[in-house]
Parts: C-alpha cells; structure tokens; sequence
C-alpha cells in the first residue's frame, strides 16, 4: 500500500510541475477535434455494424447477460468489428478525454490550498484504466462467443460503471477546481 501511495504522490507533484495553461489549451483542442469530429465518425461505423443495438462501453448499467446479448446481436463480423475498433480508434479516445481532465484538473488544482484536493487529478488516470480494462475485458467474451467466460462477463459491467461514476466525478472535480480557479484569479468586488 506504500507504494501505491508514494506514486500517487509522484504523480501529483509531477503533475503540478507540467501543469500549464498551454497544456490545457491543446488538451482541450484534442477533445474538441474527438467531440466534433471523430467521435460522431466512430458513432456511424458503429450503427453500420451494430444497427441500434446498445455497446458495453456505451452504457451506464447492464448484466452479463446483456453483454452476451449483445454479442448475438453483432454477428460475427460486428463482433469482429467491436474487438478491433477497442484496440485501436479506444485506446486513443480514452488517452484524449484522460489528459484533457487531467490537464484541467492540474491547472486549476492549483489554485487551491488544499492539497488533497488536488488528488483528484488521479480520477481521470483511473477512468483510463478502468477503460482500458473495460475493452480488453469485453473483447475477450466477444472473441469467445458463443463461448462463456463466466467471471469476466461479471466484471465487464463493473468496470463499465465504475468508469462512467469516475468519468463523471472527474467532470465534477474540473468543474469547482475551475470555478475555485476563477475565483481567485478575478475575486468579486467588495463594497
């Protein structure tokens, strides 16, 4: 537990170090540039393989059952489909929405005294992670269907909402480091 602890304050001093409004401004660009361009690209292949049929990482609560489900449903080549585009258009997409809540939450984090606020700026790192852990895991019972893989397709749907409730408190922590930020920078006049 030291070292999990020692790195996640290597990482926060680290971070405050490459903070910059720089960093923030291409960070954000990059999300924009998926927000408006690739992400609505991605969302039409995935119509033309998928139909209207929901996606693991595109949903908030699900079962194994419904992942398998959703299996049946691709065929054969959108499942072939759902595996490659995890490995290649979402490892990027996840990289773009981490560093630019990363980027934001290191800038504006440091406005605040509170140093352990300033954690928060793991939130975005572990969304990552448990993005990544999300694709690789369904990939696997996509590959495998017809076959089961009874623990994973359980873990599926947990990595799947533990990423959105770290995605969304992430959000939440760049909001009020944002407005904390704003604040000091351009406090309210006093009567």
């Amino acid at each position: 537990m030291e070292r999990v602890i020692a790195l996640a304050d290597r990482i926060v001093k680290t971070s405050g170090s490459l903070a910059s409004g720089r960093m923030l401004g291409v960070s954000t660009a990059t999300f924009i540039v998926f927000l408006t361009i690739i992400l609505p690209e991605e969302a039409s292949r995935n119509v033309a393989y998928f139909g209207e049929n929901p996606t693991p990482d595109g949903s908030f609560i699900y079962s194994a059952s419904d992942l398998y489900n959703m299996a049946s449903a691709y065929g054969e080549d959108g499942r072939r489909y759902y595996i490659r585009s995890r490995f290649t258009f979402d490892i990027v997409w996840p990289l773009a929405y981490g560093w630019f809540l990363w980027a934001g939450i290191s800038y504006f984090g440091q406005a605040t005294e509170n140093l352990r606020f300033r954690y928060t700026l793991l939130l975005p790192v572990l969304a990552v992670l448990l993005d990544f852990m999300e694709n690789s895991s369904a990939s696997i019972v996509m590959f495998l269907y017809p076959d089961r893989a009874p623990v994973l397709s359980h873990l599926v749907p947990i990595f799947t909402f533990a990423k959105w409730t770290v995605i969304g408190l992430s959000f939440v922590a760049f909001g009020v480091l944002m407005l904390v930020w704003l604040w000091k920078r351009f406090p309210l006049p006093r009567e």
